[in-house]
This record gives structure tokens, C-alpha cells and sequence, in this order.
């Protein structure tokens, strides 16, 4: 049975995002109100211990209410500040809004009073943001990349130290429809304390997975109905080469399971399986479920989806030997339930129930 890790008392709010800090400490809850004024909060959870939730309201300012609840996003990202022949480590909030990202150090959570957090403010008034993700570059500064709803994916910089924006790419209609979900091609082993700048994979209602590198590039999914369109991607690197890498993703389609797909060293992409979810006598129809992938073992992957029964499916795929090894369907809400935001931390599988709470259970 499924352990719920973080809910809310307060009947006007809903769940829009959460995090976990580094070392997966600390699980972080984004809340936002329903009603005008719009307001915000983020409640912390020590995942080491049974101490209460302590809930910070954050000085946020956005449009309105009416914001798409799946706009909003959260993020705890950890950047580097030389000092005195030393590198120290200051960690940085970052909230997605809909309309622009904030950003502001986590010790300020503890005492907004004179707080007010820096925001890049999205350019087209009539776009809206759909997806972010945040990581540390050289310099005491945070690079950001985010997608639209127009289709747009956006580069820039923010300078912690001099609380500076700097454009660094602007991508107009890269995509043909909404890009919806901004997801890292995540390394398979990762040291915290060195700067890597990842690939960035999207997944885009025109059925296309793009990957941005030092160019933005795009692959078809191909789907054969309808009925299927692309909802989310995700991605890792299982073997890293000098010059090259071997990497994986998968992709959930809305009506056709949870698509694993090969990028060789080679740079050839091949589709090479699908894990499908129990069918039910109802069609899939939401496009917040997502599927993630990590390494798992010597050559084996292990996938992860959400769904709209109230389960969260797991396999475990041996690349070498190209064969299921193994596959867990987790009951973990109710039948008609929505599933997502799936994240694997370790032994345990995050994700949210609806906009109601998030949950974890062990993956067997």
C-alpha cells in the first residue's frame, strides 16, 4: 500500500508541483490557491524523520487564478560560488508561474519579510509557459530552458550574485503545436558537485521528441492512430563515451502505452518497444501522465508510468539481452484516479494523486 507523503489541510488550494533537495531529504510542495488573489505555498517535508510539515507562504506574484494548474512548476537546484579559492554551494528556488519563473535562495524561505524574488517575465503575453528546467553553468549562474504553449523553447541566464537575466536563445515555433513537458536526458551516474549541462528533451502535442544539445533536433514518434498523441518524454544516458553516448528514452502516449526508444552512439533512433497499461473499457484522455526511465543495474533500465486508474506501472528492461525482466502494476489510488508526476527516487517511486497529495511506495 502506498505511503502518502504530503497532503494539505486547506480546502481552497490545490497541488500544482513538488520536489525533493538534494540527497532527497527534504520533499518540497507547491500550493496554489483557487480564488483571486492568487497565493502560494510551499510546504516541507524531512523525509528522514516523522517531524510535522512546515508550510512557507512565498511572496509570489502571477496573473491570476486562471493560470493552467499544470503551468506551474518547482524546482530546488544547487549552484556553484567561487570564493577565495574555493568553491562553495548556495541552493536556488525556482518557480514556474505560467506567465514568467522566479527565483530565490532557499534560506529565503525561512524569512520573506524582506524578500522580493527575481522574475523572468515570458516575452509573448498571449503565450504561456508549460515546462521548465534548471541547472548550474560556470560563473555563479543558473541556466534555464523552458517551453511554450505557442511552441516556443526558450534559453537564458541568471546570475546569482548580481540578480542579472540574460537572454540566451529564443527558438520561436520550434515546435508545430504546445510543447508540454521539458525533461533532462538524465547521466546515469551524477556527481552533484560538478557542472554538467544536460540534454534537454520535449515531447509536443505535434507527435515529434525534441533534443536540444548544441542544436535542437527532432524525431517522429509515429503513431498509428488518432486517437494516440504524445504526452510526455524522458530520457537517460546508459553508456558515456568520449565523444558519444548511448541513450534511451521513453515517451507515454495518451491511447498507446509507454514508448522506449534507442539513440546509438551513432546517432541512429529506433523504437524498439512498448509497454502497455492494463486497457480499460474507457479511453485515455489526460495529458498530465508521464513515464520516466533510469538506469537500473548492469544493463538494465527501469520504466516508470503513471496512469488513469489509479496505478503506477514499473518494468524493468535488460538492453543487452533486449527482455522484460520484470513488470509491477501498484495500486496506490482509486480506480479513476489520476497518476503523474511520476518521479524515482532511489528505492521509492514519487508521484501525485489528481492535485490532491503526493505519495511514494517502494518499487518491489
Amino acid at each position: 500500500m502506498h505511503d502518502v507523503a504530503l497532503t494539505s489541510d486547506h480546502f481552497n488550494e490545490v497541488l500544482v508541483s513538488y520536489c525533493s533537495s538534494p540527497g532527497n531529504v527534504f520533499l518540497l510542495c507547491l500550493f496554489v490557491t483557487i480564488d483571486n488573489p492568487l497565493r502560494m505555498s510551499i510546504c516541507v517535508k524531512n523525509l528522514k524523520s516523522d517531524l510535522k510539515v512546515t508550510r512557507y507562504e512565498i511572496p509570489i506574484e502571477a496573473m491570476s487564478s486562471t493560470l493552467p494548474k499544470n503551468s506551474f512548476g518547482l524546482q530546488l537546484v544547487q549552484v556553484s560560488k567561487p570564493a577565495k579559492n574555493k568553491i562553495e554551494f548556495e541552493h536556488y528556488i525556482i518557480v514556474s508561474t505560467g506567465d514568467g519563473i522566479h527565483f530565490f535562495p532557499l534560506e529565503d524561505l525561512f524569512s520573506f519579510e524582506d524578500c522580493k524574488p527575481n522574475k523572468w517575465h515570458l516575452n509573448a503575453s498571449a503565450d504561456t509557459l508549460t515546462s521548465f528546467y534548471a541547472y548550474n553553468i560556470k560563473g555563479s549562474e543558473l541556466q534555464v530552458v523552458y517551453s511554450t504553449k505557442f511552441g516556443s523553447i526558450v534559453k537564458f541566464n541568471f546570475n546569482i550574485e548580481s540578480k542579472i537575466f540574460k537572454m540566451v536563445s529564443d527558438c520561436k515555433d520550434a515546435a508545430t503545436d504546445c510543447i508540454n513537458s521539458c525533461k533532462p536526458c538524465t547521466p546515469a551516474n551524477i556527481d552533484k558537485e560538478r557542472i554538467q549541462v544536460p540534454e534537454l528533451v520535449f515531447s509536443s502535442f505535434d507527435n515529434y521528441i525534441y533534443s536540444l544539445e548544441d542544436k535542437l533536433q527532432k524525431f517522429p514518434v509515429d503513431l498509428t492512430s488518432e486517437k494516440n498523441i504524445l504526452v510526455s518524454a524522458h530520457g537517460v544516458v546508459a553508456k558515456q563515451y568520449s565523444k558519444k553516448a548511448l541513450r534511451y528514452y521513453v515517451a507515454n502516449i495518451v491511447n498507446g502505452g509507454c514508448c522506449l526508444f534507442k539513440r546509438s552512439a551513432n546517432d541512429t533512433w529506433d523504437r524498439i518497444r512498448v509497454f502497455e497499461r492494463e486497457i480499460t473499457s474507457l479511453e485515455e484522455s489526460s495529458p498530465l501522465i508521464d513515464c520516466v526511465v533510469t538506469c537500473h543495474d548492469r544493463a538494465q533500465l527501469r520504466i516508470a508510468s503513471g496512469s488513469e486508474s489509479g496505478k503506477v506501472y514499473i518494468w524493468c528492461y535488460d538492453y543487452r539481452d533486449d527482455v522484460v525482466t520484470e513488470s509491477h502494476v501498484l495500486e496506490v489510488a482509486g480506480d479513476q484516479d489520476i497518476v503523474h508526476n511520476i518521479q524515482i527516487l532511489g528505492s521509492l517511486v514519487y508521484f501525485m494523486v489528481n492535485r490532491d497529495f503526493v505519495g511514494r511506495t517502494m518499487i518491489p
